[in-house]
């Protein structure tokens, strides 16, 4: 074959390889959905049996708790699953390689029981295989950022279809796991992170498994997301809005810092808009639980450990079986870590260890947890259920959304709060130099000019004004309203 002929030949494999890899899904069709309230018929999230059957040591039933599935419910749950795919090379999943049977199994597992709390849309994706996580090293940060964006894109996609039909200014709870984990943190900068709107109705961002969030220290935010918080601790009032990750590990883990292969020390994940910022070892902490569940005061017992059942459709639940502490480290300073530890229970008999064949041994929930494993990533979800189950009420009623989201707001607007303001006003904008900032009333008449992100209006009548602001890279228009 002449080089012309192989030069063509080569790259017309490569454009096919490019095509499949950037293809759209479309999220119209019912079958790139796992759970989706109106395109699925056998949605799995209103087949699931919501019944916790809470058990003693020796497997008898104490009590049977029937939880009421939602109705008329004005919150909906949108759910990313864990890497399923072990594959151990570099890629992503194709859509029709997904191992169906098993995401349905961990959804069912880890956070089937809170369709309680509203309706369920849980796309599929074509998540990073776990060889990307494995091979996350220095050289490889680009192809790592890369496998990572294309499984944002498809949640993103999803995400865009579920707020254009499905939304309607309804609050919204995120949930995730490990790779799931990150998507939502991604998901939570290029959409809330900027937009008051969408921020004003997320509920809570529940990310377990990954230590997936950072904060300049001392601050509850600025870190991987600019304006998204740390969730207050237990003890205070529930507030909207807010993330709240942990990863669990056995008492005996000896905590260490963020590895450098993390995404946080990659810079594409900054550069593609899917972190504020890389990780600074110097200004930020490393959040592996940045909430405590009120496991603070040494070690205590977790009130309710819950899975699922060997129907792999209802739930069990398990009573003081383990305790827990969330504690800091002083050989990772400004993080904490969540450490479980066994209480020992004389021929104790509560063990979950059948499973479905198809589900890789990988993914197994067994307990008791061997004590010869420091991570207890498989079990992230199970020890806190019952936290999250009691705290989840106090945090919907908590949330009043402002309105209809601007699904088309990108991420580099600029968010403008407290609006409606009774007088200060703050104004940030991602990755922008501010150059001026121009106050018009609304007959278009000026007002006043500002050159810094902080300001007041309190002298101005009340109204509707207009905020002309001026960047290094461009002219935004934003209404503001002054009571």
């Amino acid at each position: 074959m002449k080089k012309k002929q192989v030069l063509l030949f080569l790259l017309s494999v490569f454009a096919i390889f490019s095509t499949s890899v950037a293809q759209t899904v479309d999220y119209n069709l019912p079958q790139n959905w796992m759970c989706h309230p109106v395109l699925k018929s056998t949605d799995i999230a209103r087949q699931q049996n919501l019944t916790l059957t809470v058990k003693n040591p020796d497997l008898s039933i104490d009590t049977v708790i029937n939880y009421t599935p939602y109705e008329g419910s004005l919150t909906d749950i949108f759910y990313v699953y864990p890497t399923i795919d072990l594959k151990p090379e570099m890629g992503n999943t194709a859509m029709d390689s997904i191992d169906t049977l098993t995401a349905q199994f961990v959804y069912r597992e880890q956070v089937g029981i809170y369709a309680q709390f509203g309706r369920v849309f849980v796309p599929y994706y074509r998540q990073a295989k776990i060889g990307v996580f494995f091979n996350a090293v220095v050289s490889d940060q680009l192809k790592v950022a890369n496998c990572l964006e294309i499984a944002y894109n498809d949640i993103d996609s999803a995400f865009s279809h579920y707020l254009k039909y499905y939304n309607n200014g309804r609050k919204i709870i995120l949930m995730g796991h490990s790779q799931g984990s990150d998507q939502i943190m991604f998901l939570l900068r290029k959409r809330f992170d900027n937009n008051p709107i969408l921020q004003s109705q997320l509920v809570v961002a529940l990310c377990a498994g990954e230590p997936n969030y950072a904060l300049v220290n001392g601050s509850r935010t600025g870190g991987a997301l600019q304006n998204i918080k740390e969730c207050r601790p237990p003890d205070s009032v529930p507030e909207c809005g807010c993330i709240m990750n942990w990863r669990t590990w056995n008492k005996n883990y000896q905590p260490e810092g963020l590895a450098k292969c993390s995404f946080f020390f990659n810079p594409y994940f900054a550069s593609k808009g899917l972190i504020y910022q890389t990780y600074d070892t110097l200004h930020h902490s490393h959040q592996d639980a940045n909430y405590d569940f009120g496991y603070t005061t040494a070690q205590k017992p977790v009130a309710r450990y819950i899975s699922i059942d060997n129907s792999f459709t209802d739930y069990v639940g398990f009573d003081h079986m383990f305790s827990a502490e969330v504690t800091p480290s002083s050989a990772v300073p400004g993080s904490a870590h969540l450490l479980i530890d066994t209480i020992h229970v004389p021929n104790d008999r509560r063990r979950i260890d059948s499973f479905p064949s198809y589900i890789p041994v990988q993914l197994h929930s067994t307990i008791p947890i061997t004590p010869l494993k420091d991570n207890y990533h498989i079990w992230d979800w199970q020890f806190v259920q019952n936290d999250v189950l009691h705290l989840l009420p106090a945090m919907i009623a908590n949330c009043h959304p402002a309105g209809t989201p601007d699904v088309n707001l990108p991420v580099n607007a600029p968010l403008i709060y407290p609006n409606p303001t009774n007088g200060i006003v703050h104004l940030d904008i991602a990755g922008q130099k501010i150059k001026s900032i121009k106050l018009y009333n609304i007959q278009g008449v000026f007002v006043q000019e500002y050159f810094m992100n902080d300001f007041s209006v309190s002298n101005h009548a009340t109204g509707i004004y207009f905020i002309i602001l001026q960047t290094d890279k461009s002219t935004y228009t934003n209404k503001l309203v002054k009571q």
